[in-house]
């Protein structure tokens, strides 16, 4: 079981809500997902990376994963129109993750 170390990251594509999401700009902390609405209508969802630990769900152990924000995670991602302005929310939310780890944060 020494699988279970490794965590489980986002997967590139998926579906929710009757949405199909794609990744289309990552780095360690922060993606862009981009959301096909419709026919040529898309939008950007832009957030940080959530990690769920480890967990025992009904006898079977779920391994670390990142996950998806939920309904719930509203206010902490960001829905952009263009994906021009979803990477200027991703570069902002990059440069928030530095200044975190480099303890710079004003």
């Amino acid at each position: 079981m020494g699988g279970f170390n490794k965590m489980k990251p986002l997967p590139l594509i998926l579906k929710k809500n009757g949405f199909t999401y794609t990744q289309v700009l990552r780095n360690d902390k922060v993606c862009i997902y981009r959301q096909e609405v419709a026919e040529n209508l898309n939008y950007f969802e832009v957030f940080t990376v959530q990690i769920k630990p480890q967990a025992l769900f009904k006898g079977k152990l779920i391994p670390e994963r990142e996950v998806f924000p939920g309904d719930e995670d509203f206010g902490k991602t960001w829905s952009c129109r263009t994906f021009d302005e979803a990477e200027v929310r991703f570069k902002k939310l990059v440069e928030k993750q530095s200044q975190k780890n480099t303890g710079t944060i004003d």
